[in-house]
């Protein structure tokens, strides 16, 4: 996947959130070709998952979501960056509300 599709395009190394405007967050987990996957911590607002080092190249956060009635799509962001860089693609990327799993597609630089 190119650098210019991915959600949320960064320094690799970076530590940042992730984050989503709606929907709740259950499970997180970073995908690496020919890794391990890492799961992520998710935030108390259920909304944020902190991404500890952004791998260089494409990476993809797989999100296992709960979606109450009504509630809309969720569109893709950036929180706190602790260190290094890193930023959501705009317009940002969109979570759809009819499915119980998301991606977030990671690039690092």
């Amino acid at each position: 996947m190119p650098q210019a599709n991915a959600d949320i395009v960064g320094k690799a190394g970076s530590n940042f959130i992730a984050t989503l405007d709606s929907g709740a967050i259950v499970q997180a987990q970073l995908a690496v070709v020919g890794q391990a996957p890492l799961t992520l911590a998710i935030g108390a607002d259920q909304q944020s998952v902190t991404v500890p080092s952004l791998p260089a190249g494409d990476s993809t956060i797989w999100l296992a979501l709960v979606w109450a009635p009504g509630v809309p799509n969720a569109n893709i962001g950036v929180g706190t960056v602790t260190s290094g860089n890193a930023q959501a693609q705009n317009p940002p990327g969109i979570v759809y509300d009819n499915n119980p799993v998301g991606v977030i597609q990671l690039f690092g630089s």
